[in-house]
């Protein structure tokens, strides 16, 4: 080996180092676990107010996991939401993305609903998040995103099914990043993706894999108060955290072992960086705190 090529290993094997340096572990502590009866609940939001929701929807339902610890649900009135997938808060609202039916479905906290939006091309939304005056959701039959207006009308949509940049194959859970950037899981790709809300400008936050750093089915995705991207693997059952450029930051442990949910879905992290995951598997949510 000559001197000059010595040397270029030698500063790959310290770059190297110092990315697995760079990645720690992040120590979490359960904090409290709730079963309600649940049937296979697929995903988590919350208000202001530090109320939680997690959609049941194999039960028709909404528990609601109140911040002084109360459990109690919410029925829909006139209308039912059976195999829905995505929940979420807009304007104190709950907006529940109905997957088998191709609609979003604008439902008070007294359960009646007040609006239905039937989406176009067959759309089976599975998440839906707000984004200044418009939504954004996920379809997993078409394999696209569609935007629509404040008026709930469709301003446009983008991607299709394949394994390019911009392409999807089944995405799912959204978050909300800075700058507006959305956050994809993209789950039979393997992969976790941010884009602008068109579909511009992308950048990779986790790649295929099963070791640390990497992703094989991504759920549910959310953000902490350091803009730590928090990324559940449903076939791990562990939990990871990148950056917003896509740098693996560390993966979540518990008595110094990593975590190992049972087919963790939807997450959410509250104001105190508590995180609050969906186990579907476990029909139970367990909540956790960062430290």
């Amino acid at each position: 080996m000559s001197r000059e090529t010595f040397i270029v290993a030698l500063l790959l094997t310290i770059f190297c180092l110092g990315q697995a340096l760079n990645a720690q572990e992040v120590t979490f502590t359960r904090i409290q676990k709730f079963e309600a009866d649940f049937n296979f609940p697929t995903d988590i939001t919350g208000n202001e107010r530090g109320d939680i929701f997690v959609l049941d929807a194999m039960n028709d339902r909404v528990v609601v996991l109140n911040k002084n610890g109360e459990v109690s649900e919410i029925k829909p009135q006139r209308d039912s939401f059976y195999k829905a997938v995505g929940i979420t808060v807009i304007n104190d609202d709950l907006w529940i993305a109905d997957t088998p039916r191709s609609r979003l479905l604008k439902m008070n906290m007294n359960g009646r609903i007040s609006q239905v939006i039937q989406l176009a091309h067959g759309t089976e939304p599975v998440d839906v998040i707000g984004v200044g005056n418009n939504k954004v959701i996920t379809d997993r039959l078409n394999h696209t995103i569609t935007v629509l207006d404040e008026n709930n009308r469709e301003k446009y949509y983008w991607g299709k099914r394949g394994e390019d940049i911009g392409e999807f194959i089944n995405p799912g859970f959204l978050a909300l990043a800075p700058e507006n950037r959305i956050i994809i899981g993209d789950i039979l790709n393997r992969r976790v993706m941010s884009y602008s809300q068109s579909g511009r400008y992308p950048q990779n936050i986790a790649k295929p894999g099963v070791e640390r750093g990497q992703i094989f089915r991504p759920k549910g995705v959310a953000l902490d108060s350091q803009n730590r991207i928090w990324i559940a693997d449903g076939y791990t059952g562990a939990v990871q955290a990148f950056s917003v450029s896509g740098k693996f930051l560390g993966v979540a442990i518990s008595n110094g072992k990593p975590i190992q949910l049972s087919a963790p879905m939807g997450v959410f992290i509250d104001k105190q960086d508590q995180l609050w995951v969906v186990e579907s598997f476990a029909n139970s949510v367990s909540v956790w705190q960062l430290k």
